[in-house]
């Protein structure tokens, strides 16, 4: 310990610009604490800060690096945290002093750019807090966009419904989705832009809101800590409607209600902090001056829980897929393993209105290669993906068409006068419908018909290739891939015990990894107007090394 310490305290007097104020020690957390003080070229200012070097350095602490400079006169520059720490992203290296060097040289580059030249960041900044617990629980709340605008000091109800408790870090927390947004009276005046499905969850409870324009901060990023701290933001209408909520809650006494507080980020987006508030313990008092009634926040600490914008924008702001995917409505037709693996893959990417068809049920043997869980047990695969889908996307509409529908008037109504209409007219308002069936009666009779832009997909035994048409009429094309030209060994194929139809052999890696290069080719081609969309193969080649080729014909 002693050498560290020593080598750490000599690398660092040798830096240009740095001296050691305090010098460095080692405290009972074996961290390797001291003083520094740092001067940059053409700046007569000496700044000092507090070095604390933890045991992981050079290597990071979990997530975070394992060196802190800080100093509490620095709150209220840019990027200090509420301890006075000064927030550095420096880069990897396993060398003690280019280490060192690194992240004094990212200090430096703070105090050039946040101290000195006092600059601000274009893209905002949350505000800095730390989440509570009420009673060792911590809570959550999910909340989007809205098409409204509120007004300064406009305050009410809202809706929230209760998903799935979780453990954050080691203690329970409780998740919740915020529905809609009331007046005083309990008049919806806005709701979330949730799914219908999301909309329709039941168990409703009631929050309070109130929304003060600018955020509730200290030195503009530090969140207040004390009820008092509000009394400059409310009215005192807000004040009295605190004071009738919990005269009017008595029978909950004890219960603990959510206070969203709403500010602006941005000239068109807000954000929603929420503390915890308990029936009966309500942070206010009342007095009266002149025979009227007034209230006031008392001295109390804010439990200041979890917020999350869940906006479409922000949800899918890590990636997704273009415009021309994301924004049509969709068919799948047939949701077994190409199909299933299809549908999460959009959802996940996405798209919003998704419709499935299939007349299959999902068996336990489905489960290995393709989107579905075991515990849902045996049932209709069109129940089970969409419940599937719902659960990956707040945003996705998942319809289920009827399977007997497609199947009457695609085979049985086949050549009977105005059966191809019948058929045409439900598929014709689909932007792109995706046949993953494998059904070639199917795929024949699509093919007749006028549609805006049909594609299907069907892999070789073994998962060797995939066949992709996008192109109108392209049937024969597919038919020929697989009779003529490509190599499908129909003899080594899966046989399940019972007089159960054989189904082609492949994993969900091999299935998974061919259906994604083609949504990446398909996206990339819709991307983009002047690349031509043609009909492919993607061909696998794994006897030295697993290569793909596509080839466009």
């Amino acid at each position: 310990m002693d050498a560290r310490l020593n080598k750490i305290q000599q690398v660092i007097s040798e830096l240009n610009g740095i001296s050691i104020e305090t010098p460095f020690s080692s405290d009972c957390d074996f961290n390797i604490v001291g003083k520094i003080k740092v001067s940059l070229d053409n700046s007569v200012e000496i700044l000092i800060f507090d070095v604390r070097i933890y045991p992981e350095y050079p290597l990071k602490r979990l997530d975070t690096e394992s060196i802190t400079f800080s100093n509490t006169s620095f709150l209220e520059y840019g990027h200090v945290m509420g301890d006075g720490s000064i927030c550095i992203h420096t880069s990897h290296n396993i060398d003690l002093k280019k280490k060192i060097e690194i992240d004094i040289n990212s200090l430096k580059r703070w105090i050039l750019k946040y101290y000195l030249n006092k600059e601000n960041d274009n893209h905002y900044e949350h505000i800095i807090l730390q989440p509570k617990e009420f009673n060792n629980i911590h809570f959550s709340y999910l909340f989007t966009e809205v098409d409204y605008s509120f007004n300064k000091n406009q305050f009410g109800f809202f809706d929230y419904s209760k998903i799935n408790d979780g453990l954050y870090l080691d203690k329970t927390i409780t998740n919740h989705i915020v529905q809609n947004f009331k007046d005083p009276f309990s008049r919806i005046i806005t709701e979330c832009k949730w799914s219908n499905s999301i909309k329709q969850l039941g168990n409703k409870n009631m929050g309070l809101f109130v929304f003060l324009d600018n955020p509730p901060t200290t030195r503009k990023k530090f969140i207040i800590s004390n009820w008092e701290d509000l009394k400059s933001l409310v009215t005192q209408d807000f004040l009295k409607f605190l004071d009738n909520v919990q005269k009017n809650n008595q029978k909950i006494k004890g219960d603990p209600i959510p206070l969203l507080i709403g500010y602006k980020i941005s000239d068109l987006e807000i954000h929603w902090q929420v503390a915890i508030l308990e029936i009966g313990k309500f942070p206010i008092e009342s007095f009266k001056e002149n025979q009227i009634w007034k209230g006031r926040f008392i001295d109390k600490n804010i439990i200041w829980c979890i917020t999350r914008n869940c906006s479409y924008n922000y949800f899918f702001g890590r990636g997704k897929l273009g415009d021309k995917i994301t924004r049509s409505k969709i068919l799948i037709i047939g949701v077994g393993a190409i199909g299933s693996i299809v549908a999460t893959t959009l959802t996940r990417c996405g798209c919003t209105r998704i419709d499935i068809v299939d007349f299959d049920i999902k068996e336990p043997e489905n489960v290995c290669r393709s989107e579905y869980s075991f515990l849902t047990g045996v049932c209709n695969k069109v129940d089970d993906l969409s419940n599937e889908l719902f659960r990956i996307s707040p945003f996705v509409e998942i319809g289920i068409l009827d399977s007997g529908m497609l199947h009457f008037y695609s085979k049985i109504l086949q050549g009977i006068n105005n059966s191809k209409s019948k058929l045409e007219e439900p598929l014709a308002s689909y932007d792109l419908i995706i046949d993953c069936s494998t059904d070639n009666d199917l795929m024949y009779v699509l093919n007749q018909l006028d549609l805006k832009r049909l594609i299907t997909m069907s892999i070789t035994n073994n998962a060797k290739d995939l066949v992709c048409s996008v192109e109108p009429k392209s049937y024969d094309w597919v038919m020929n891939q697989f009779e003529n030209v490509l190599e499908n060994d129909l003899e080594d194929i899966h046989n399940p015990t019972g007089c159960w139809n054989p189904t082609f052999k492949a994993s969900y890696n091999d299935i998974n990894t061919l259906v994604q290069f083609a949504i990446k080719h398909l996206n990339l081609k819709f991307s983009d107007d002047s690349k031509l969309l043609r009909n492919f193969v993607l061909k696998t080649e794994d006897e030295n090394e697993f290569n793909i080729k596509l080839n466009e014909f």
